[in-house]
């Protein structure tokens, strides 16, 4: 009698959904409250690192209780993911600022300079202060990046459409939404994966020239 063997199951990737704030702050109180206990553990993850930021160690530098911090914040981890938000949300408004605030004279080069000079250093300090925290935000982020999830909150192409509309004359590529697309996955997909496979490339400047000249090359070819 012949044996027929079961079809195996398809392997699954398990992707986990970063750890999130049991809720967000409303009230004026409530905001004072977070503020203060994200200024605190940014202060004890800069200076002491990833391990020194305990909830009890939190408690103490920030002077909230314990049981105030788990109202808004179920892990640590919750509030990590919250204040590299933050972290990111705070430079894209700067680098559209500084690209806004360039003198008349400059060039789209100049631009994409200051964009990976904002943006991959950012990139490089995440990784550098919370490695384990950074590598679980980014295999979320690249599915919600190529379309394979939802988010509560959509990615922003702020600092992208910023660019392109700041020198506008000197992109040369005739469809402009193929060359925003190709740019802006570029800007995304390339530092986040140095950071995950050769974090080291983050830290070298030659790596913002690469990128630059990269970029540049693909808004400035004709076609």
């Amino acid at each position: 009698m012949s044996s027929r063997r079961m079809p195996q199951a398809p392997e699954t990737l398990q992707i986990e959904v970063p750890a999130q704030p049991r809720k967000r702050p409303k009230q004026e109180r409530s905001v004072v409250l977070v503020d203060a206990l994200k200024r605190a553990a940014w202060e004890i993850l800069r200076k002491e690192g990833r391990n020194a930021l305990s909830l009890e160690r939190l408690s103490m530098r920030s002077g909230v209780a314990v049981s105030s911090i788990y109202e808004y914040f179920p892990t640590i981890e919750s509030l990590v993911f919250v204040i590299f938000e933050d972290f990111r949300a705070q430079a894209r408004q700067r680098l559209v600022s500084e690209l806004r605030a360039l003198p008349p004279s400059s060039t789209l080069y100049e631009g994409i300079a200051l964009l990976l000079r904002v943006g991959i250093p950012m990139l490089h300090e995440w990784v550098q202060l919370d490695r384990e925290g950074f590598v679980k935000a980014s295999q979320y982020d690249e599915l919600v990046r190529l379309d394979l999830v939802k988010p509560t909150q959509y990615w922003t192409s702020m600092a992208t459409d910023a660019l392109m509309e700041r020198f506008p004359d000197e992109i040369a590529v005739r469809d402009r939404v193929k060359a925003r697309f190709m740019a802006f996955h570029a800007i995304l997909a390339l530092p986040r994966a140095m950071a995950l496979m050769q974090p080291a490339y983050l830290a070298d400047t030659h790596t913002q020239v690469l990128m630059a000249r990269m970029l540049h090359a693909l808004l400035t070819t004709p076609g």
